[in-house]
């Protein structure tokens, strides 16, 4: 099969956008008798797992729960882009579905298993997938989903509702667990080296994380999503899933590329204040500051900078860490044991387990401090000074362990917010907003052309879901 022409890539380009167009055969005017016809489902895999970085590593999600501030240039702390392309992350879809069909194929899944066995690269290719979807609709809400990547027979896709999106990833993620196999893992596997028990632990933490996300729109599947998952969840630190950066500037860390040019991002003020505490700019209560953050090079002390404002002076603010910014091959976490044990200890607050709130609550803590570097002793002592009393303290100190995790930490204070649970976070707005935002941003907008190019579903979405703009509240959120 001919899957890499002209014809291909036209009708991608339609697809990703929202566009219509009629579809074109050109025949073999496009084809290569010099390059291979077949895509290689390691390379695919390879480049759907790279694509992950540009979540990992955003910005702007940072920036809306307040870990940092802008430097020189405040605007994106101030919520000024109000669309966001998804085209990006449907090209990366398509390779999902490539990688899906090679293994499916009669006359292409034999070749195939040269990469790993059938089973274990479409399961893999699944939990990828269902990855994607799950961050796509938490940032725009409704989406293509049901139609999406058939460019070659729909050019205009209709949008799914979040809520009938996130029951079908249940269902794929359920899939592609049973299908995980005992032969060879998937080749250009650069997350897990084709080890398909951490692909596993994969899964089922999305599946957690999700079935959690449900706890206000739908508590009941919410609940027994999330004990299906449980057992197999990420068990310990040394199972944290993380993004593997280089030293090469290939693909090396996001975050020291941004700072060989311009240090514009430091750690607000509203979240050093919290980790200080009750202690002092220089010792403060939270020892995991001292792990986040460089002191300001003009004062060693820990200050952060005044969140939504403009803040040149940078050498008076704390930066983040330098094991991050200056270092190539800083790993960048996707999910962790901390964040396991803060949903499981908000679980059983919820009375979905019978475990005990109080003492996941704990263990979640020293996790987190164990992952960054705290000594037993300091974090033993914080815990002390900090024990838990309800769902609001999971919710703050599971917004602090989230730290650079972005879209995660969103998502959740999203949730927390609807839930009543984000007092101890407390996060504002900057009083001086860009895009017509009123308040922290509930979404993204769809692309700038997605009105033109896909009218009628662009319509239908709309009015089944909100404006398209940065306040409308997502189905999960409500």
């Amino acid at each position: 099969m001919k899957n890499i022409n002209k014809v291909k890539l036209l009708l991608l380009a339609a697809f990703v956008s929202f566009t219509a167009c009629d579809t074109v055969d050109f025949g073999s005017t496009n084809i290569d008798p010099n390059s291979p016809s077949n895509a290689v489902p390691s390379l695919l895999l390879t480049n759907v797992q790279r694509g992950m970085s540009d979540y990992i590593a955003s910005t702007t999600s940072n920036l809306y729960v307040q870990y940092l501030s802008n430097g020189q240039y405040d605007e994106e702390s101030r919520y000024q882009t109000l669309n966001w392309s998804t085209d990006g992350a449907y090209g990366l879809l398509q390779d999902v579905s490539e990688i899906i069909r090679i293994n499916s194929g009669e006359d292409t899944k034999i070749a195939a298993q040269a990469y790993g066995s059938n089973g274990n690269q479409i399961a893999a290719a699944t939990i990828l997938k269902v990855w994607y979807f799950q961050m796509m609709t938490e940032r725009w809400g409704d989406i293509p989903y049901s139609e999406a990547n058939d460019v070659e027979n729909i050019t205009k896709p209709k949008y799914d509702s979040q809520q009938s999106i996130y029951m079908a990833l249940f269902t794929e993620l359920d899939a592609a667990i049973a299908m995980i196999d005992g032969g060879n893992g998937p080749e250009g596997d650069i997350l897990f080296g084709g080890d398909m028990a951490k692909w596993s632990a994969f899964a089922n933490t999305i599946k957690m994380t999700m079935g959690l996300r449900l706890s206000k729109a739908d508590a009941t599947t919410g609940s027994a999503k999330f004990n299906e998952a449980m057992a197999g969840g990420i068990s310990s630190n040394s199972g944290n899933i993380s993004y593997n950066y280089l030293s090469e500037d290939s693909n090396d860390n996001p975050w020291q590329d941004r700072f060989e040019t311009r240090k514009d991002y430091l750690l607000s003020d509203v979240f050093v204040n919290k980790l200080i505490g009750t202690g002092s700019n220089t010792a403060p209560e939270d020892p995991r500051l001292m792990m986040y953050a460089e002191t300001a090079t003009t004062s060693a002390t820990f200050i952060g900078a005044p969140y939504g404002f403009s803040n040149s002076a940078t050498d008076n603010y704390s930066f983040i860490t330098n094991n991050i910014i200056n270092k190539g091959d800083a790993p960048l976490m996707i999910y962790t044991y901390a964040e396991v044990l803060f949903a499981r200890a908000e679980a059983a607050a919820k009375g979905w387990t019978s475990e005990s709130a109080s003492t996941l609550y704990g263990q979640a803590v020293m996790a987190s401090m164990e992952q960054w570097g705290v000594s037993a002793t300091d974090a033993a002592d914080y815990l002390a000074a900090n024990p838990y009393s309800n769902v609001a303290d999971i919710a703050y100190e599971k917004w602090v362990s989230l730290y650079l995790q972005g879209y995660n930490s969103w998502a959740e204070w999203r949730r927390f917010k609807a839930e009543g649970n984000d007092g101890r976070i407390a996060l504002v707005a900057p009083a001086d907003l860009l895009s017509n935002a009123t308040d922290i941003p509930q979404r993204h907008g769809y692309s700038a052309t997605a009105g033109s190019l896909n009218e009628t579903n662009y319509n239908a979405a709309v009015s089944a879901q909100g404006a398209d703009t940065l306040d409308t509240v997502l189905w999960l959120f409500k």
